[in-house]
Parts: C-alpha cells; structure tokens; sequence
C-alpha cells in the first residue's frame, strides 16, 4: 500500500510539540509527546466584534481587520462628520472630518486613510478629499467629478476612485497620486452604489446598480483599462468587500431583499462562501483581506452599529465574552470600588445593607470569610485577597462618613491608622502597604490621600470633582475613572496619576459613575454602571489601552453600585450590585479576545 511520502512527495514531520505557525491545509505531522498524528484543518466564519459607538450606514471604510476606520455616514437628512477606529477588540472616537457627509468612497489604512466624493445634501454631491494620518483629517485634492455612492481602492498615495452618481450613473475612473485626481479607464457599464477593492493597477469593481436593479458584473482594471471578470453568484448592491483583485470577499447588500451572502474571488470566478454574516445587512462599512476581513455598520433594516469578523484557515478567534460565575452568599451593593484580586482569587467585603461581611472567590464559587470591625459601605477597596486594604466610606444608613481604614490578611481584618479626612464614595488604587485613595464626598471632591502600610499622607488634588467614580492601578500609576461629582451629570473624565500629580486624558465614550473596574492605568476594562438619572442598570462595558477608549461585549445583568471588581484587562470579575428592582448576588467573568492555531487529531497511537 502506498504511504504518505509516495502520495504527496513529502514525510510526515516528528515534532516533540505541535507548531507554533500551520501553513497550508493539510498539512500534516506526528506529535512525539503525545502520541498523536494531527493536520491543520481549514476553517471559514464571522464572528461578533464589539459594536461601533454610533449606529451608523452608508459611511466611508478603510484599513485592515484589526486597524480599522469608519468615517461619516448618514441618513441623508443627518450626514455625520464622525470617525471611529477599530483595534480588533472595540472601536473608539478620531477626530471629526472637516466635511459632513455619506454615501462616500474610502480606501487606505487607519493611519493613511482618504474620504472621497459623497453627498451633504448641501450642497449636494461633493467632490472634496480629505486624507487622515491617524489623527487629524486635512483636505487634500478634489475629484474632477463630483459624485457620490462611488467605490475606491488603492492606498492614500495611489488611489482609485469609480463609478458613482450625481444625478445619472457614472462610469468615470479617477487616479489619486497623493494631492491631485487625474482621468482613468472608464467602467464598462456606468452603476453607482457598487463595490470595490484592490490597487490603483489591478482594481477590482463588483456588483452595483446599474439603474433599475442589481447587477453580479465584475470588472478588472489594470491601470489604464477595465475588463470583464467573472460574474457574483448573487446579484446586489451597497455591499461590503475586502482583499485584492486576485482574492477578493464580497458579502452583505441588497438583492433588492437584504442578504447575509459571502463570495469569494480568485481573479477569474466568484463561489459562495459557506460562512454567511450573523446579521444581514446592506450600505455597511467593510475593510481587511480575504482571509480577514472586517463587517461594521450598515441598514438591517434599521441602522446598526453591529461589527463582525471573518477569519479562514490558520487562526480560530475567541470573541470577548462575559460569561456567569458563582453567585454571591448575600445580595450587595456599594462594596470596595477598586481592583480588588483576581478573577480566581476575588475578594468582596462590606457594602450596602451596611455591612462588614467578606467573601472570598475561588473563580467559581463565594465563601464567608471573617467581617469587618466596621461595617461600611461606598469606600475605597484594593489589593488582594490575602492583602486587602478597605480606606474610609460611610458606617450608617445616612451621611455618616469616616476616615478609618482596615487590612485584611486572608483570614482577619485589623485596624490601621486613619486617614486625613473623614469621606465616602471615594476610590483606591494600589496595594495593602503603598495605595491611594481619591474623591469622595463631601466636597470638596478633589483629595487625593497616599498609604504606606502605616500612615496616611496629604497629595497633589485631582483636577477635576470625582464622586461615587472608580480607579484602579498602583500608588504611582493610578487611573480615576467618571463619577457624579453633581446630580444628575455624570461626568466622563478620566485622570490618570503619576504619584506626585494628576493629568487630565481621553474621556470615556460614556460618562457613568458607580463602576466595576479591573486592570491597571495602560490596560483595563470598565463596567458602566449607572449612566444618568433615571438610566442606571446598564449593560455597556468599555476598554481602555493607555491612550483611548473602546467598546467591549456587554454584561448580562444590568448593574450600578458594583459590590466587587478586579482582576486584569483580559480576566476580569463584577460581582452583586444594585439592580431593578433590589439588589443582586450575580458574578459575571470576562474573558479577553484570544486567537489559537486550528489542528485536529487524525489518529492516536
């Protein structure tokens, strides 16, 4: 009988561990230490990303799977000067076009992006370009002909614009080399609301409406003129796509009715794609490749912000997800808001009733371990579960704040020393022997207090008025997070320390106060927690990487006032809180976006 060398030419490789990086599908190999045969096997899906900030349709697109850019949009009757950028895990606000618009071309990267044509409606069609650099948008040379519901490809410095509409079809190409448009090789058949992808050289335009209706018509350009190419399976218009004119996708549109339809190109013909989008939708914004590609936005019907992944063959990618964890013994709120253990070694104590209760999390289940000497609610918890340091909060039912502060050693609490000023709804950063403490009510809310295992010191105030906000981090590298500094405002400032002063940066997409939080100062997730007055059990949670905000996956349970939070940006934990109506003993886990090679086992010996 033939062996595998005779069939493919090639022996089985003898690995001691399975490779870090799989090349083709198929490929095969023996794993010594475990006694197995395995091969790489391929795959195809879309996944769920995190949602853009602003439902948005019909907007400009641009950049890869995991450093995206969406930008303008509409209605017709709102066109939108916005722009989001997209990191792979949550997309978070850029700086605002210098020019309204939708129904817009976009191509390029997130760092050398172009926004072409579009509609405002007035003045009506348009024919300005603005280029971004990652940061700030600057207008760079108009189109010869002013159009909208056009598609582009190409990079900032060798763009290609084509077809479109301004009051009839265009078939007309234009050629971007960095400041101006020339005249290219017109399309073979003028349609507008069409797709494309590829390079100034080797273009690809698909699909479109050719005035009425759909059509599946394919072209290819080489520089100078357009082609016929293989024809869509699927007829459609107001599609997404993404690669190169050798390997394109194409999914998403109207047939007229809205599909959820992927197609792949392989420079000569269009197959369907087994993997179809979750939520169908048409006029979305699209960016990547054709093995990573990337779905935001779009008409569902109604207009979404929904963003989904596709990723084919070497890399399986696990969305961030929360997911349920024990529960809680007794139903709280108003605990320790700070980032207190880990997700598998969790630590909650005191809270709302007033009480001096603790639990400790084992990451799957709660136990009582020994009370505070105090029962308190609405302070400043941090550390660990064996090290835990719970600074100042209110010891009655009303206004009744103090200044001690207690340490927990894994099994008992004991008195420390006490800290400058008698506050609650303050929060704390850092550890049992060096943590910060800042906020609080009553005013003013801007003390900042540092503990060195001992005592307690006077430093440098906060900026800005924090109440019932969060923190988390270390006594010099700490973060303060929102607050309701005056009823009903709840404010999205973000300060950060450097343990000597406090600076103002980027503010939360979402202004909120009474969080959960885990991470430190450059790397964290935050619960949002009550939002405004009557909005407080909310669901979104955000991400911040040291420089912006995102959004990440929702919570199951609609909470503010989190009893107990912690752990990193990646393994994190909320658990109880202040639900409607009562209280709640529910843990949720987060897990972070993950991505592992894909082999499955052919045989064991």
């Amino acid at each position: 009988m033939a062996d595998y060398k005779e069939i493919k030419g090639n022996r089985v490789q003898y690995l001691n561990s399975d490779p870090t990086t799989l090349g083709n599908e198929g490929q095969v190999w023996y794993n010594s230490t475990t006694g197995t045969l395995k091969s790489f096997v391929a795959f195809e899906a879309w996944s769920s990303g995190s949602s853009l900030g602003t439902a948005n349709y019909r907007l400009g697109s641009a950049g890869t799977q995991d450093a995206a850019l969406a930008f303008g949009g509409g209605p017709a009757g709102s066109t939108k000067n916005i722009t989001e950028e997209y990191n792979g895990s949550g997309w978070s606000t850029g700086n605002t076009l210098g020019t309204s618009r939708y129904v817009l071309g976009g191509l390029g990267l997130q760092t050398a992006g172009l926004a072409i044509g579009g509609n405002n409606p007035t003045p009506g069609y348009i024919n300005s370009t603005e280029e971004y650099d990652g940061t700030t948008w600057t207008a760079g040379g108009n189109l010869g002909t002013a159009r909208g519901q056009l598609a582009a490809a190409g990079t900032q410095t060798l763009g290609l614009a084509f077809g479109g509409y301004n009051g009839s079809n265009s078939s007309a190409t234009e050629e971007y080399d960095g400041s101006a448009w020339t005249a290219g090789g017109s399309l073979g058949t003028a349609k507008r609301d069409l797709a494309g992808t590829g390079t100034q050289t080797a273009g690809l335009a698909f699909g479109g409406n050719p005035g009425p209706g759909t059509t599946n018509q394919t072209e290819e350009y080489d520089g100078a003129a357009w082609t016929a190419g293989g024809t869509l399976n699927t007829s459609r218009k107001e599609l997404g796509s993404a690669g190169i004119q050798t390997a394109a996708l194409a999914f998403g549109g109207q047939t007229p009715s809205i599909t959820n339809v992927t197609e792949n190109y392989d420079g000569s013909a269009w197959t369907n794609n087994p993997a179809s989008l979750a939520t169908s939708r048409y006029a979305l914004g699209s960016a990547g490749t054709q093995t990573s590609a990337l779905a935001f936005g779009g008409d569902t019907p109604g207009i979404t912000g929904a963003t989904e992944e596709y990723n084919f063959a070497s890399i399986t990618v696990t969305a961030a997800a929360w997911s349920s964890g024990g529960n809680l013994t007794n139903a709280r709120r108003a605990g320790g808001f700070g980032s207190v253990g880990t997700q598998t070694t969790g630590l909650a104590f005191g809270g709302e009733p007033i009480s001096g209760e603790t639990e400790e999390y084992n990451g799957s289940s709660w136990t009582i371990s020994g009370s505070l000497n105090t029962g308190r609610r609405s302070f400043g918890g941090t550390g660990t579960q064996t090290a835990a340091l719970a600074s100042l909060g209110n010891t009655a039912a009303g206004d009744s704040p103090t200044a001690a502060s207690e340490e927990y050693n894994g099994s008992t609490w004991t008195s420390g020393n006490s800290g400058t000023s008698a506050r609650h709804a303050n929060a704390s950063a850092g550890t049992q022997t060096s943590a910060v403490t800042f906020g609080g009510t009553p005013s003013p809310n801007v003390r900042t207090e540092e503990y060195d295992g001992t005592s307690y010191s006077a430093g440098n105030a906060l900026n800005d008025n924090h109440s019932v906000h969060t923190g988390c981090g270390t006594q010099t590298a700490a973060i303060a997070c929102g607050g309701n500094p005056s009823t009903p405002a709840f404010i999205t400032t973000v300060e950060e320390y450097d343990g000597t002063s406090w600076a103002t940066v980027n503010s939360m997409i979402i202004g909120s106060a009474y969080q959960g939080i885990a991470g430190t100062q450059t790397s964290l997730i935050l619960q949002s927690g009550a939002q405004s007055q009557p909005s407080l059990f909310n669901t979104d949670t955000q991400g911040y990487d040291g420089t912006n905000w995102f959004t990440q996956p929702s919570i199951a349970t609609g909470r503010f006032d989190v009893k107990g939070s912690g752990g990193t940006s990646t393994a994190a934990y909320i658990a109880g809180g202040q639900t409607s109506p009562g209280g709640t003993t529910a843990t949720e886990e987060f897990t972070g976006e993950t991505s592992a090679a894909t082999a499955s086992t052919l045989t064991t010996s």
